[in-house]
């Protein structure tokens, strides 16, 4: 599936996550105080799904194309592996 960052952003959350959970390639997973986040790359952008780590809902998707932004899961992941 191809789509621009734009249009994704603009999507209703459950739709976007179902495109994550189809389309996108899931690169690292970590937890803060008070959510789970999923990372994925779907088409040329980052997504981070955040969860409430007490009930697991969904609270929001974030997308994002900054490398720096990656700071918190490079100890997991290898962007090398993105180009194919």
């Amino acid at each position: 599936m191809t789509i621009e960052q734009i249009s994704y952003d603009r999507k209703p959350l459950f739709i976007r996550q179902g495109a994550l959970q189809l389309w996108g390639i899931p690169l690292a997973y970590r937890c803060d105080l008070c959510r789970n986040r999923q990372l994925y790359y779907f088409n040329n952008f980052f997504a981070e799904m955040c969860f409430e780590k007490e009930t697991g809902k969904l609270t929001c998707i974030c997308t994002f194309t900054d490398h720096r932004r990656l700071n918190p899961y490079l100890n997991q992941i290898r962007l090398d592996n993105l180009d194919a």
